[in-house]
């Protein structure tokens, strides 16, 4: 099944181009068009798998604003994107912000990046990554003792599986899996997946795409 992509743009034409872009790339479909913040409400209604949406768009959303979490929201924008705080990228991310797409980004990297947040990855460079860390200065440092087990589902929660998914894959029940993390949650020092995520990129990359 194609990963199907909404984009919401100021400029009607340069969103046609990009859809343009994509509809030539096997595996990605454009099923919708917008361009004001009051239409991605009824973008989200045919159900995109991923909407692609200008940051100047997004953060006209009230603040109220709620996504079903199985869309994911690809962030592109100007410079003003990357003026923004790091704490308001971490609120931004909560909201459904799997990706920031560079200003410089060409259509190699943006379908890049589509592929890679269909895929359960966050699309973040790593200065950016690497600010959020520093902020979140109570992440707990040094080595992380966790068991085979442990590594192999916190591998699995950074790369997008939620617990029922992860349970199915190591064959044991999702109460299992919850016990697990509250327990790896508990060893890193960390509340919720984002952190742990994060927390994970930076120190311990590898973990990222271990294999079963």
């Amino acid at each position: 099944m194609p990963v199907k992509v909404a984009i919401g743009c100021y400029n009607y034409l340069f969103g046609e181009g990009i859809k343009k872009l994509l509809d030539e790339e096997k595996g990605i479909s454009v099923i919708g068009i917008f361009n004001e913040s009051k239409d991605l409400i009824e973008i989200t209604k045919i159900a995109p798998d991923i909407v692609l949406i200008d940051f100047n768009i997004f953060r006209k959303l009230p603040e109220d604003f709620s996504i079903d979490p199985s869309i994911k929201i690809l962030l592109t924008g100007d410079e003003t994107l990357y003026s923004v705080s790091d704490k308001r990228i971490i609120n931004l991310i909560k909201k459904g912000v799997v990706g920031i797409l560079p200003p410089a980004s060409d259509s190699h990297l943006l379908k890049k990046a589509i592929k890679a947040v269909s895929s359960g990855e966050l699309w973040l460079d790593r200065k950016t990554m690497s600010n959020i860390l520093s902020s979140e200065s109570h992440l707990r440092k040094g080595e992380i003792n966790l068991t085979d087990t442990e590594k192999e589902i916190v591998s699995l929660i950074c790369q997008g599986y939620r617990n029922k998914e992860i349970a199915q894959k190591l064959d044991v029940s999702e109460q299992t899996v919850k016990s697990h993390c509250n327990r790896i949650f508990k060893k890193i020092g960390v509340s919720d997946r984002l952190q742990l995520a994060l927390y994970i990129y930076k120190t311990c990359p590898d973990w990222y795409y271990m294999k079963p």
